[in-house]
């Protein structure tokens, strides 16, 4: 009987899927990953995706080693992961897009490969989508919304230029020195402590009634901010 193989991977709308087989030890999907990603390089290109898995059941850690794995061995840039709710997914996916600017022909958005370092300062006049950290010193200015795919440790801003906005700034890990959408502004009372933890929750900013607002992101908090 042939072997299983650890990942097989396929394509859907507006992303990739990993099979992975349930008895695969990680080590094993890690080692498939990489040979099949760094073999594919050229064939997925820089395309923008969703990335769905099945099969196997990953923790937190996991899934992260797995994105890394993406970034480092191949050019796709990966959006988020979707889970089996697919109702969930296609509202992330639509306001996903909506952030980018793409939810119309001729519309586009930006994408930063890596960390923003050194104290740096970014700024666009639509929407950007953040592949690492925004690391202590730096700023992120955005018209759009902003998400970083990574921690945000120093500024960011989005919804510049507008006193009323549903622009929103979407992080992994939440830790920054300032936030800002539209006219609204918060800077934490004590200095944040930054580093990647074990677990982490994605958290999102926005404007609601006058007030800036923290919440974990969720389908809920997504359909609240966006009327999908």
């Amino acid at each position: 009987m042939n072997k299983k193989m650890p990942v097989v991977i396929r394509s859907f709308k507006d992303g990739i899927k990993l099979i992975i087989d349930e008895e695969a030890s990680f080590d094993e999907v890690r080692d498939e990953l990489v040979k099949k990603f760094t073999e594919g390089r050229n064939f997925f290109g820089d395309a923008t995706v969703a990335l769905a898995i099945d099969g196997k059941k990953l923790n937190d850690d996991q899934e992260l080693e797995i994105l890394n794995i993406i970034h480092t061995y191949c050019n796709l840039n990966v959006l988020c992961i979707v889970c089996d709710d697919e109702i969930h997914n296609q509202h992330y996916l639509k306001a996903v897009k909506h952030m980018m600017g793409i939810a119309k022909p001729g519309d586009t958005g930006h994408f930063y490969r890596g960390s923003v370092t050194d104290g740096q300062e970014l700024s666009y006049d639509d929407g950007i989508v953040i592949l690492g950290d925004v690391n202590p010193g730096c700023v992120v200015k955005s018209s759009g919304s902003i998400i970083v795919l990574g921690g945000l440790y120093g500024e960011a801003y989005a919804g510049v230029d507008f006193e009323e906005t549903d622009a929103f700034v979407i992080a992994l890990e939440m830790s920054a020195e300032a936030i800002g959408v539209g006219n609204l502004k918060y800077v934490p009372d004590t200095k944040p402590k930054w580093g990647f933890k074990k677990k982490i929750q994605p958290k999102i900013a926005y404007a609601e009634n006058g007030e800036l607002v923290f919440d974990l992101l969720n389908k809920s908090v997504l359909e609240q901010v966006y009327a999908l």
